[in-house]
């Protein structure tokens, strides 16, 4: 206001879910979606409310595509490749070279796969279409706030206006993009096992074809797993992109050629393992399940045995507990580092624990809870209303 009590500008911007819920006139009751005066307000609310049902989506999404990934990778561990199957997918004589983007190594190995046994990986190929539909759902530039941002810069560099436009990141959701890579990685990783495998599997003699592997582009989703796990503070996916790392490294030096190349591999794969390793000792709340992963992937790094998915039962206990979370029983909390959680049916929190993302204390004593926690309102009342438009 200016001295004569006449506005000239807005006093503060608006924070994100800052606002409950849309207001209505004091004095007829009717709704303010209408009226110019109260767009800011009418807009952000909005605004947090897509954000909400991003947010609920993303996780009751991603449970169940973890649940089917075990369920198809454990048949297909308990699907031995024939010896005849395995010498129809290699019979041609062509130098084969396994590089590049994974995308293209899977529809590469599938054309191969297909002419020696059609349903070996129809599930898997079908599964993995889900999973990077759900990954192009979930990215950032999909976030409800990353376009309007987008819109907002298009107006100024439309209307050439100067100044600059602030924007806080933390209100993004990165969860989505980093659990759908994960899931990602460990389909492709369990695929070239297993189309690795059968290439063994073939009798001496009757190979036709010149296999040539490199998995740089892998290490690389791999690493970006990993640095994404980082800067959001999740410990299991930290952990899953060290088991992953260390997984492709011994697939290609079980193809290397040069002892030189299977040495440099082998170091790879064994720092990785060891930081894989140290999470689970340091955080092992977060990471259960992952142990006997980690042992299997130390035999492969020894050349002991070759790759085989792992569902053991922990994993699986894991990813039902998940399931039960999202339907909403209990209070609903945010931890220090923004990561939800929640607390039985007790009505607070009784006991100290860790976050099950990324181990910053959570719960409290006396119904009171720890410094850092927040009381999650908006996640409880989506929960409830049990209703996500897509």
């Amino acid at each position: 206001m200016n001295e004569v009590e006449r506005p000239i500008a807005i006093a503060s911007s608006s924070q994100p879910f800052s606002i409950n819920d849309i207001g209505t006139c004091a004095i007829c009751r009717g709704s303010l979606r209408n009226l110019s005066r109260y767009g800011r307000l009418v807009r952000r609310a909005l605004l947090d409310e897509a954000t909400k049902k991003f947010i609920l989506y993303l996780n009751q999404q991603y449970v169940p595509l973890a649940q089917e990934l075990a369920h198809v990778l454990s048949q297909l561990h308990g699907r031995e490749a024939t010896a005849e199957s395995a010498a129809r997918v290699f019979q041609a004589k062509v130098q084969l070279r396994l590089e590049g983007p994974p995308a293209h190594q899977v529809w590469l190995m599938g054309l191969y796969v297909n002419k020696g046994d059609k349903r070996r990986w129809k599930d898997l190929l079908v599964l993995r279409h889900k999973i990077s539909d759900y990954q192009d759902r979930v990215k950032v530039e999909e976030q409800p706030f990353n376009q309007v941002r987008n819109m907002v810069e298009d107006a100024r560099r439309r209307k050439r206006t100067s100044g600059q436009f602030g924007f806080d990141e933390n209100v993004l959701q990165t969860k989505g993009q980093i659990q759908a890579a994960s899931l990602l990685i460990r389909l492709d990783t369990a695929l070239l096992g297993d189309f690795l495998s059968m290439k063994k599997t073939v009798r001496i003699g009757t190979d036709q074809t010149d296999l040539q592997v490199n998995l740089t582009e892998n290490r690389k989703e791999s690493q970006r797993l990993i640095d994404g796990a980082i800067a959001s503070h999740r410990i299991l996916q930290q952990a899953e992109g060290n088991l992953f790392l260390a997984q492709l490294y011994a697939l290609e030096r079980e193809n290397a050629t040069e002892p030189t190349h299977a040495d440099t591999l082998l170091h790879g794969g064994t720092t990785a393992i060891a930081e894989a390793q140290r999470l689970c000792d340091s955080y092992p709340t977060q990471t259960r399940g992952l142990s006997e992963e980690i042992e299997g992937t130390r035999a492969m790094l020894r050349g002991s045995t070759f790759y085989a998915p792992v569902s053991n039962e922990e994993r699986m206990a894991v990813l039902t507990a998940m399931a039960r979370e999202f339907r909403g029983t209990g209070h609903w909390y945010y931890c220090a580092n923004g990561h939800p959680f929640t607390i039985g049916e007790c009505g607070g929190a009784m006991e100290l624990s860790s976050c099950p993302e990324c181990g910053s204390a959570v719960g409290g004593h006396d119904h009171r809870t720890t410094s850092g926690v927040t009381h999650a309102l908006d996640l409880e009342q989506r929960l409830r209303d049990l209703r996500i438009d897509t």
